[in-house]
């Protein structure tokens, strides 16, 4: 297992106003345990749900207070990851001093979500909820019941030695892919060739006899502009001329022999004179070369009529084929190269799937290589998940099974080519069966804790919320429960609300949560338990109604046992 790096990064703060009987809740949360009690129906599950929404849980208008328009909850987290500050980056949202604020409002005319006060939307926030938490309930089981998700939690235990892997498997398969759906194309214009052979035949011949050229239109369309326009061109030429074989040159001439006299005078006109006399003989190689411009100007009324008609008939073509005449030009090529030899095509088609072959085995091999990564990781897991359930009073033997696939393209998925199972025995002598036949009740959730425990560390989720993930259990197996949920909140911030006595015991923090109405209105309290509080409502759910003085001393007695 990685090293665990954290210890202070947790849920600080949670404000809630107007979510059904919450109508203005602020708690701050600390480090380490943290326990809510209460009597059914006094708000807890709703401390949860306000949680699950700033955690992308899909809100409903019913939970707005009645009488309110809208629900608002704010979560403050203090936080550090690096994927997680990079998505905020990508996101433009602004990160600083490690805190993280949630908002969200439900209305029931527009909700929003915000975080740290920039706009964001629901899949964002299922984007960055994984860094922020995780919520477990008793119902919560179904997750490790489904195959399915098996290779995502082994992964996620050792995500950095097992990204490399994957990304590079990824891009295989997608270069296999990308190779593969290249071949079928080649396939399918062969079949396409096959069956129309004569009229691809047809548009070759067509295209060949139009002797298309690149550039060719931007040509005609210039030569043609000249020759209609000729009239307009000839007359300003004339004129041009006229004035070249004036007295254009001399007046030039005359001007610089000016400046010449002039700077003697006055020195500010010699730098005018140079640029003149620099630029005298550019001058009069210009005129002559537009002189024998104009001397050779031309005009031939049948050249205009061919090439009239030329445009006519390229026109023609890119109406006919639907396709510029590059495109013209490229797709001739390609009919030639369809119609060549066929053993043209043949070779091509096999250097095609070749390359499919080639690329098939690169990828299966990478994904061996990342099996066999996977499957040095799985050993891990087994142990200790092993060690995990043996803490919880469960002596059971658990393994992660890796079938084998057949080298072929169905062994190709997304994420591998493993196909994995969970098993489990939990009663010596009855063997291995696969987790999804687990029956639940008060063993499946010592098992879900057992995975909780090594998987929460593996991932460095932050904050864990178990919501009376303990019912169902009593006597010893509730004491395991209450020291594994314990040494989980070691190194992770755990928050749970709980029925039983064992578990509130060894909360380093106890919140009450009491229901009382005023003014014909249902209102939530929360209270903060000192020491002596807490052992009272300790006392009070070893009873489950009067409280006697015997049972109070033996919840002053766990209490204190795990303070010290």
């Amino acid at each position: 297992m990685e090293e665990i790096l954290y210890n202070d990064f947790m849920l600080k703060r949670l404000q809630v106003n107007n979510l059904a009987i919450l109508e203005n809740i602020d708690m701050s949360f600390q480090s380490g345990f943290t326990v809510l009690t209460g009597e059914t129906g006094a708000g807890k599950s709703l401390i949860i749900d306000s949680l699950s929404l700033l955690l992308g849980a899909r809100a409903s208008n019913e939970l707005i207070r009645q009488g309110e328009d809208k629900a608002f909850i704010k979560g403050t987290f203090d936080i550090t990851n690096p994927r997680l500050e990079a998505f905020l980056r990508e996101k433009e949202i602004p990160f600083e001093d490690r805190l993280l604020t949630i908002e969200r409002v439900l209305s029931k005319t527009k909700s929003s979500i915000k975080a740290n006060g920039i706009p964001i939307s629901l899949t964002d926030l299922n984007q960055i909820a994984p860094y922020l938490a995780d919520i477990h309930s008793q119902f919560d089981f179904t997750k490790i019941l489904n195959p399915e998700n098996y290779l995502a939690m082994i992964d996620g235990y050792s995500y950095s030695l097992i990204k490399p892997y994957r990304e590079a498997y990824t891009a295989l398969l997608k270069d296999y892919r990308d190779k593969k759906a290249d071949y079928e194309t080649w396939l399918a214009k062969k079949k396409k060739l096959e069956e129309s052979r004569d009229f691809y035949e047809y548009q070759y011949q067509e295209l060949k006899a139009a002797h298309l050229e690149e550039g060719e239109e931007e040509s005609i369309q210039e030569q043609l502009s000249l020759l209609r326009n000729r009239d307009k061109i000839f007359a300003l030429t004339q004129e041009a001329d006229g004035i070249l074989h004036g007295n254009f040159l001399d007046q030039y001439y005359q001007l610089n022999e000016d400046l010449a006299k002039l700077s003697q005078f006055q020195p500010q006109y010699q730098e005018l004179h140079d640029q003149l006399d620099n630029k005298y003989y550019e001058i009069e190689d210009l005129c002559e070369t537009l002189k024998d411009k104009f001397r050779n100007f031309d005009y031939d009324p049948g050249q205009l009529d061919e090439l009239e008609q030329r445009d006519s008939d390229l026109s023609a073509l890119k109406r006919k084929y639907h396709r510029t005449i590059p495109e013209l030009i490229a797709y001739q090529k390609e009919l030639d190269g369809l119609l060549g030899e066929k053993s043209s095509l043949d070779d091509t088609l096999q250097e095609k799937k070749q390359a499919v072959e080639e690329a098939f085995h690169a990828v299966y091999d990478k994904g061996k290589e990342l099996s066999q990564v996977r499957e040095r990781v799985a050993k891990t897991i087994e142990k200790e998940v092993t060690r995990s359930l043996k803490d919880l009073l469960l002596e059971a033997h658990f393994a992660v099974v890796f079938f084998l696939t057949e080298e072929n393209e169905t062994a190709l998925h997304e994420d591998g080519i493993d196909v994995v199972d969970f098993l489990i025995e939990t009663n010596v002598g009855e063997g291995m069966k696969s987790l999804s036949k687990v029956v639940s009740g008060g063993e499946a959730s010592r098992i879900m804790l057992a995975f909780k425990a090594i998987f929460l560390q593996a991932n460095r989720i932050p904050t864990v919320v178990f919501d009376e993930i303990d019912t169902g259990i009593s006597g010893r197996s509730a004491e395991a429960v209450a020291k594994k949920i314990k040494e989980i909140s070691l190194t992770t911030q755990v928050i749970a609300i709980t029925h039983l006595p064992q578990v509130a015991a060894l909360s380093d923090h106890a919140i009450l949560i009491r229901k009382e109405v005023r003014g014909n209105r249902t209102y939530s309290q929360i209270k903060e338990l000192t020491l002596d509080e807490k052992i009272e409502q300790v006392a009070y759910l070893i009873s489950g109604g009067k409280i006697t003085e015997k049972q109070r001393e033996y919840a002053k007695e766990l209490v204190l046992d795990q303070q010290g």
